[in-house]
Order: C-alpha cells, then structure tokens, then sequence
C-alpha cells in the first residue's frame, strides 16, 4: 500500500514537470535594448506565450532604466494588436509606452501619466543567448512578486 501511494506520487510529480517544462518550452523571450528621448538607456524583456486553442498569444514584460541598475526592473502590462501595435503600461501607470514592431524591434512614443510629456522610444532586438534566459525569467518573476505578492 505505502508503496503504491510512493508510485503515484511521484507519478503526479513527473507529469505535473512534464506539463511545466513543455509549458516553459512554448514561450518565445526576446529581449531589447534602446534608448527614451535618444538619452535614457532601457532594456525590455518580452515573452509572448501562445494563446489557447492556437489564439493569439499574449505577452509579458518588464523593463528597466539602465541607469538605475541591473535588477531594477518595472512590470509591464502589455496590450497589442494584429497590426504589430503594442500599448505596455507600466505598473503602477506611472508611464506608458504606445509602440509599432519593426523589422528591428520597436519605435513609439512614451507618454507620463500627465498625457503631456511625450518621448520619443527606440529599441533594437538583441540576441538572446539561452543560457541567458533562466536570469531574466527571474527578474520577471522578481517583478511580477513584488507587485502582485500579497
């Protein structure tokens, strides 16, 4: 008895792994790197996650000022549409970035929650080396714990 429960345990615990890994393997990180306003260093993190029932994927994201420092990174909510328009909303709304995809990356506009300050935002796809990715999946994480932790 006790050994059949070891067995079905650890059963439950590879195919819980296995739907986990094949979960992990399906999402498509990429990573930017550019400037606001030509002066402000940023990074931009973006992971699209394809959608259920092969639906449009949806994304997440952080990104950080680079002046302010490696792990200082702010969580992105991202919207976007078919036409590669992408509107990625700082948490909190302290800014919001409205952008188009180009064959590069991005350009687009970052407006202050005022609605007057606009800054201009361009960004270049960098390359991202797999054995990178594990380090901004923790920053990610990072991020969505710091602002959804209860």
């Amino acid at each position: 008895m006790k050994k059949t429960f070891i067995l079905m345990v650890l059963a439950i615990l590879c195919s819980a792994w296995k739907i986990s890994a094949q979960d992990t393997d399906t999402r498509i990180p990429e990573l930017y790197e550019g400037s606001i306003d030509d002066k402000l260093p940023i990074t931009l993190y973006l992971v699209a996650i394809p959608g259920n029932c092969g639906g449009e994927p949806y994304y997440q994201a952080i990104y950080r000022y680079d002046k302010k420092g490696p792990d200082q990174w702010l969580l992105l909510e991202v919207r976007h549409n078919r036409s590669g328009r992408y509107a990625l909303v700082e948490e909190r709304f302290s800014g919001l970035m409205i952008l188009q995809k180009n064959d590069n990356g991005f350009s687009g506009t970052w407006i202050h929650p005022n609605g007057v300050i606009r800054k201009k935002v361009v960004l270049r796809n960098k390359h991202l080396p797999k054995t990178d990715v594990k380090k901004y999946e923790n920053y990610l994480d990072a991020a969505q714990r710091e602002t959804d932790d209860c």
